[in-house]
């Protein structure tokens, strides 16, 4: 986009600087021919019509001209620089002197002219240009004032430059009263709200001139306009000038005749008009509108640039935090850039696939590529189905594709493609899937055991009454005691298998769980005595009773014991069980007991699996133990897990305190 598009001054058809178009405004309204140059080029940027009248050159055509081409002999001319920085004007001092040289003008012919070299500020690296016919000569301000002019031209110029929009009012007009030498300057400025103009800013004006103006003058002061004493008011201003013996007031609008946004007002009590007047009223009008525009310019400008900002902001938080893979293409569908999601999803970074085509990243089935034709057309695509991608090392997994074109008036500027990884979810699917399974062969199992039960009563009861009735000498006498092992065996597996297939529902009561652990452990003292086991139970201070179900935790806390003893095996070893209070990352408080052996350990391998049910590693064992106990923690809302390591394996069992809420 050009600048002048950005620029409030469009009816002016410029597409420059909007400093530039600053300098163009005022140039305008001097009364002689006047440019503005680069000194480092020599080219002229800017000139106004009476400078195109004078060299037969359009202003078009006199834009970017070098300057040797209108005045051959310029580089014998030195250019003068100040070191001021916007403070004030130039001194008289530092304005040249006037230069009596030739112009080539267009068809060719010459002209002889003076040329002024206006001191400008160091910062300012452009130079201004004033030309005068020789014949005009006598029309001309004394070498003085003319001096004096050009200064507080240059201290209005400067004025627009200011970034206060207070101070560069305040710089214009007083630059505007040394310019035109009157004694009262006034600025009129349009109202929000309201059809009128207030004084904003003056000089001698108080109580002279009118605090507001309405609508009915701001209709009859639409265009320049001077009153002199002894002329019949127009106006309100005129009323008030009259009134106050003014010798002469002039006024020039601000803004479009339809659309005024100010008004400048120059008068005097005592001074007769001065050449120009309404010329230089209409400069610092001139001025004055190019301050106020610049600002509105300025602030919208601040404004928009905010509000984008703020929406760079969310967009990056968008594109970072987004879960989904985003991937933006070219029209040719190269990869500009892509989020975090995707470079996490697809493996690769955004930099190093920035240019390439999409086809070497996004890998998958065919039905991407025409998805991403009809993108380039125009047409969405919400949903490519579930289709299988695969990452930078191979691994497939299955995804959510969309593509989506980005249209600026009716053509395809870039294209998003969304990619949502459907892996978890489909994990999720499948393991729901097992549950599912597992229940129903649980339930199926828990029938079967119920249905399997009292058959093997019965053979147990046969083979009882088979063997009362043999002598005890006789040789069947084994072979029914190893069937009546197996029926025992068979009997106890249902009773598992009844008890893990029951509904993990207990009723619970507070419960001192260290003087649980203490009578189990009593209980168990002769077989773990003779098993060469030596046992303790440490209790830490602040163990607080726990909500449970007594008969459960203790079936819990048995399995444990068993398995340890089971470990140990007939060299025995040590069993300690420990029991002490500890805080969640949730800020809940359980008692951890320990039940740590000094057996083999369990191998890494088989850790994951020794919760599952029907898993041992004992011979006559059923698989159910752990399983079993596992459910029961879990109905307790606690926690169970395990540490085994060559030498020894520790369960931690995690049951929460009766205080906590929950």
């Amino acid at each position: 986009m050009n600048e002048g598009s950005q620029f409030p001054f469009t009816n002016l058809g410029l597409q420059r600087n909007p400093k530039i178009f600053e300098f163009e405004a005022l140039l305008e309204f001097l009364p002689h021919a006047a440019i503005l140059i680069d000194p480092q080029t020599r080219r002229i940027l800017v000139a106004n019509s009476r400078a195109a009248e004078l060299s037969l050159f359009t202003r078009t055509e006199l834009t970017c001209l070098d300057i040797k081409s209108l005045i051959p002999d310029f580089e014998s001319y030195e250019i003068k620089e100040t070191n001021e920085l916007d403070d004030g004007p130039a001194q008289p001092s530092e304005v040249q002197s006037l230069i009596l040289t030739t112009i080539i003008r267009r068809n060719k012919t010459q002209s002889v002219v003076q040329i002024y070299f206006p001191s400008m500020p160091v910062k300012e690296k452009r130079r201004l240009l004033i030309f005068n016919p020789l014949d005009f000569a006598g029309r001309l301000y004394s070498q003085s004032s003319s001096s004096q002019f050009w200064e507080n031209l240059n201290a209005l110029s400067s004025a627009t430059q200011e970034a206060n929009i207070e101070d560069a009012l305040r710089r214009a007009l007083e630059a505007g009263q040394s310019l035109s030498g009157a004694g009262i300057v006034a600025f009129y400025q349009a109202l929000d709200n309201s059809p009128a103009l207030e004084r904003n800013l003056s000089f001698g004006a108080d109580e002279i001139l009118p605090e507001r103006l309405t609508a009915q003058d701001l209709i009859q002061l639409s265009r320049p306009e001077q009153w002199t004493s002894g002329k019949r008011p127009s106006s309100l201003l005129h009323r008030a000038a009259r009134a106050a013996g003014l010798t002469y007031l002039a006024t020039a609008p601000i803004g479009q005749p339809n659309a005024l946004i100010g008004l400048v007002v120059l008068a005097d009590p005592h001074a007769a008009p001065p050449d120009f007047l309404i010329e230089n009223a209409q400069l610092l009008a001139t001025a004055l509108g190019s301050i106020i525009q610049k600002h509105i310019w300025m602030s919208k400008l601040k404004t928009e640039t905010q509000l984008q900002e703020a929406q760079l902001r969310i967009h990056a938080i968008l594109e970072e935090h987004i879960q989904e893979g985003a991937l933006v293409l070219n029209t040719g569908l190269e990869i500009l850039r892509m989020n975090q999601s995707a470079e996490l999803m697809l493996g690769y970074a955004s930099r190093e696939v920035a240019g390439e085509s999409v086809e070497k990243v996004l890998i998958g089935t065919e039905t991407i590529m025409p998805a991403l034709a009809a993108a380039q057309q125009g047409s969405s695509t919400y949903n490519l189905g579930n289709i299988r991608l695969y990452r930078r090392n191979g691994e497939a997994f299955l995804a959510l594709v969309r593509v989506f074109p980005v249209m600026v008036e009716e053509q395809t500027e870039a294209i998003v493609v969304f990619v949502k990884d459907l892996s978890e979810q489909e994990q999720i699917r499948l393991q729901a899937q097992q549950l599912e399974h597992r229940a129903i062969l649980g339930e199926v199992t828990a029938i079967f055991a119920h249905e399997v039960r009292n058959p093997i009563n019965n053979i147990s009861t046969g083979l009882q009454v088979m063997a009362l009735s043999l002598p005890e000498n006789d040789p069947n006498q084994e072979s029914i005691s190893r069937m009546l092992q197996d029926c025992d065996r068979l009997a106890e597996l249902i009773k598992s298998v009844l008890s893990f297939s029951r509904p993990t529902e207990y009723e619970l009561e507070i419960l001192d769980l260290p003087l649980l652990l203490q009578r189990l452990l009593e209980r168990l003292r002769p077989r773990i005595t003779r098993l060469n086991v030596v046992y303790d139970l440490k209790v830490e201070p602040g163990c607080l009773p726990v909500w449970g179900n007594p008969h459960a935790l203790e079936q819990v806390f048995n399995n444990l014991i068993t398995n340890a003893l089971q470990a140990m095996g007939e060299k025995g070893g040590s069993l300690v069980l420990k029991v002490q209070p500890i805080i969640s990352a949730e800020g809940r408080t359980y008692l951890d007991v320990s039940v740590a052996d000094t057996g083999p350990g369990i191998p890494k391998e088989l850790q994951e699996r020794v919760f599952h049910p029907f898993f041992t590693t004992e011979r006559n064992g059923t698989g159910l133990g752990l399983a079993i106990s596992k459910r029961i923690v879990t109905a307790h809302k606690g926690n169970i897990s395990l540490n085994s390591f060559p030498g020894g394996t520790i369960f931690h069992v995690e049951i929460p305190v009766a205080d906590n809420k929950s």
